[in-house]
């Protein structure tokens, strides 16, 4: 039993903690948003221009991170996990 707890709790910790900081080299969620965000308008815009869209700017992320500053942490958070589990902002 206590093999089972340690292994959940190891378990929490890979996804909530290292699984970030890997993707988003940060655990602070207002930037992991800007970052989704940053990514996503880079990705359409490529697209759109027809090129490849490759690593996101410095500047789309400092654009994001503009628009994420207004957030709350706990605002960030929760648009964090709309966005991860791909519910759209018009079905609220």
């Amino acid at each position: 039993m206590r093999n089972i707890i340690l292994g959940l709790i190891g378990l929490f910790v890979l996804l909530f903690i290292v699984l970030p900081v890997v993707r988003y080299r940060t655990v602070d969620p207002c930037r992991m948003l800007a970052k989704e965000i940053a990514d996503e308008n880079y990705r359409s815009v490529a697209k759109a221009i027809g090129a490849e869209p490759g690593e996101t700017p410095e500047a789309a992320q400092s654009m994001a991170r503009m628009v994420t500053s207004q957030y709350s942490e706990g605002e960030c958070v929760m648009k964090l996990k709309d966005r991860w589990l791909g519910i759209a902002a018009s079905e609220k």
